[in-house]
């Protein structure tokens, strides 16, 4: 099935704010995104220190120290939804945006942003929480977990003709935030591979120890390379999929995590990179034993 996805950050701080805005309007490196492709992102508003100004004069003069600031909206769709890159695209980023204007009042929307530089486009939106009162009012926005799930609810209702639905309500899969999402993307590269070398045998020379070791850690190496594709589909569609049970989630993340971390917004071109450099790091690690 395929899903219509909903997540929300809450921003308590101007400098977690222009961070949120530097990764939204790609002005720090963001490595799951394509640079020749981020011309055909689109901003409602043209500069990110414009929704920065737009966010402050919407704030009111009094608040709380710990008052959220302003809400994150991100809602984009399943990988494998295949109104992708079709007029069903437009339809859906269109409804979004009125989804938002209708329920937070557009006049509390500071900017939106469409990005279509990465794998999966999504919708990206800043609103600040004022209530009728004229007060910041996050609990009003969001309130708890039972609101939050009508709010996912009558989301994808709005979109479910478009051949979408939301995940099951009430499921106990783990939710990834907005916070999660983007520091995994921004430590794509960052991993790091667990090899266990085999003890040297009795009378063992050095040179065929050598070998024995580079052969046993390319082969406890190549069994995730070469199941990470499908596993890699299985775990896009368990981070979706509501039905799918915490534990299995984690279980099947533990699996290939820091495969997944190294290939996160790679294009096949630099995911053979990826694998060529993990076959060399495996020889690295046997040589370096080798010489210990």
């Amino acid at each position: 099935m395929n899903y219509a996805i909903l997540r929300t950050e809450k921003l308590k701080t101007m400098g977690n704010i222009g961070g949120s805005l530097a990764h939204n309007y790609r002005t720090i490196e963001t490595p799951n995104a394509d640079p020749n492709l981020t011309p055909k992102n689109h901003h409602s508003v043209a500069t990110p220190e414009a929704v920065k100004q737009a966010i402050k004069d919407r704030l009111p003069e009094k608040r709380r120290s710990d008052a959220v600031l302003c809400i994150e909206y991100l809602i984009t769709a399943s990988p494998e939804w295949e109104g992708w890159g079709k007029s069903a695209e437009f339809e859906f980023f269109k409804r979004a945006s009125l989804w938002l204007m209708d329920k937070h009042g557009e006049e509390n929307i500071a900017g939106m942003s469409i990005h279509r530089d990465i794998s999966t486009p999504q919708l990206v939106a800043y609103v600040v929480p004022i209530d009728q009162k004229g007060k910041l009012n996050c609990k009003d926005f969001l309130g708890g977990r039972v609101k939050l799930n009508q709010m996912q609810t009558d989301f994808a209702k709005t979109v479910a003709d478009l051949g979408l639905t939301r995940g099951k309500e009430g499921s106990k899969a783990k939710h990834t935030s907005i916070k999660e999402y983007y520091h995994d993307i921004n430590h794509a590269r960052d991993f790091s591979i667990t090899t266990v070398a085999p003890k040297p045998e009795m009378f063992e020379s050095k040179a065929r120890y050598g070998e024995k070791v580079t052969a046993a850690v390319i082969e406890q190496i190549e069994p995730t390379v070469k199941a990470a594709n499908s596993i890699l589909m299985d775990y896009g569609r368990a981070k979706i999929d509501k039905n799918v049970a915490e534990t299995s989630f984690d279980t099947l993340k533990k699996r290939v995590e820091p495969y997944l971390a190294a290939i996160e917004g790679l294009n096949q071109e630099e995911i053979g990179r990826v694998n060529e450099a993990m076959q060399i790091e495996s020889r690295r690690i046997a040589l370096e034993r080798f010489k210990n």
